[in-house]
């Protein structure tokens, strides 16, 4: 378990080794599939008047991938485009930055478009605006698993990534049970439920919590439904002057009570420290809404300087949920020992099949396992 907190500063710099996958770029190009349907739900029209009127809509995403990658199980990020739920795309600017970057790093990144629709002057279509959007990222989730072989993803490692309102569906989707469902989202007079949040987009069984998040400007609908059950790693960026997101508590777009209080990074943050929960948490002092250079997704000019503070940071925290346990820990018990030795040595021997992370075992990083690692485990012993 690890927590931490800093005040985000242009000095700030990551600190792994060059070349290590999933932290650095170390693939040249990325190849994209553009508009694969994970879904099919009912969607609002642009201009709504009713929660009724509603037409069946695909669910779409774009899914990014290294090419030239020999990996067959690889870590997914699914990222989700901000707009306040009534705009947005998934061919957003940052989106597809983002998206670019991890496939780059070796990820499987996937950039989903979700529905929209909502009165800004309704506290009740907020939270059904919320909720819908929740649904169409478990359904991302859940096809994404039922695909794994053919995407080449590792279904123990499916991450979210928000930015604004995409960060309320991804934030949502990892701490909201069922049993935490707003009252708005089942309906009434002619309004419909909307059911469970795995009951919309397609049929597949499967978990759709996310396995980390990574919360950009986001909050949640209520504290309590981060419990001590939930052990969901999460990082989070927010600035202090946030007046589109409260940065603590407060109403988006800092005075239109119509919408429902929300809880920003800071109070989430303090939720998780006091239940022992992982949580990273930047907090851009003096830094207002998408202070990576965006308005709504787009880029007002190019990328500020926090972009790659953020990626740096972000990428090495997944990297950590990724391979929680220390290089040379071959069994994976948080204990260097002769036991990791043992493992070592039958399988550099072929007297055992490959039943431990290779990472762990390339004590020496160069990709291969051999006699060199076996030396230099020993002599951390």
């Amino acid at each position: 378990m690890f927590k931490h907190i800093y005040y985000l500063s242009l000095g700030i710099v990551c600190f792994v080794d060059a070349q290590t996958r999933y932290i650095d770029e170390i693939f040249d190009e990325v190849n994209k599939t553009e508009d694969v349907i994970y879904g099919n739900a009912p969607d609002l029209p642009f201009i709504f008047l009713f929660e009724w009127n509603t037409f069946d809509q695909d669910l779409e995403m774009d899914l990014y991938e290294p090419v030239g990658d020999n990996e067959t199980s690889r870590p997914v990020i699914i990222f989700v485009h901000s707009g306040a739920f009534f705009s947005g795309d998934n061919e957003a600017d940052d989106m597809v930055a983002l998206s670019i970057a991890s496939a780059k790093r070796g990820y499987v990144a996937v950039s989903i478009k979700y529905r929209l629709g909502l009165n800004v002057l309704s506290s009740y279509s907020g939270e059904r605006a919320v909720y819908r959007g929740v649904q169409d990222a478990s359904a991302a989730v859940r096809y994404l698993k039922h695909h794994s072989d053919t995407y080449g993803i590792d279904t123990n490692r499916v991450f979210m990534w928000g930015s604004s309102a995409g960060s309320f569906v991804a934030l949502h989707l990892a701490y909201m049970d069922e049993s935490d469902r707003p009252i708005s989202t089942y309906g009434g007079d002619f309004d419909p439920d909307l059911g469970c949040v795995d009951c919309e987009g397609n049929y597949y069984v499967y978990s759709s919590r996310p396995d980390a998040v990574i919360n950009c400007w986001g909050a949640i609908g209520d504290l309590s439904w981060i419990d001590a059950n939930d052990n969901i790693p999460l990082a989070m960026f927010h600035g202090t002057l946030d007046a589109v997101v409260p940065f603590s508590g407060g109403y988006p777009f800092t005075l239109n009570i119509f919408l429902p209080y929300v809880f920003g990074s800071s109070l989430i943050y303090e939720r998780m420290n006091s239940l022992g929960k992982d949580s990273f948490f930047a907090i851009g002092q003096g830094l207002t809404h998408e202070y990576w250079g965006t308005s709504n997704g787009m880029w007002e000019d190019q990328p500020t300087e926090y972009f790659n503070i953020i990626l740096d940071s972000a990428y090495s925290y997944l990297f950590d949920v990724i391979y929680p346990f220390q290089i040379g820990d071959v069994n994976n018990n948080g204990t260097i020992d002769f036991d990791d030795f043992s493992h070592l040595l039958n399988y550099i021997l072929g007297s055992t099949a490959q039943i431990f992370e290779m990472y762990y075992a390339d004590i020496n990083h160069d990709n291969f396992i051999d006699i060199f690692d076996l030396i230099m485990l020993l002599d951390s012993i």
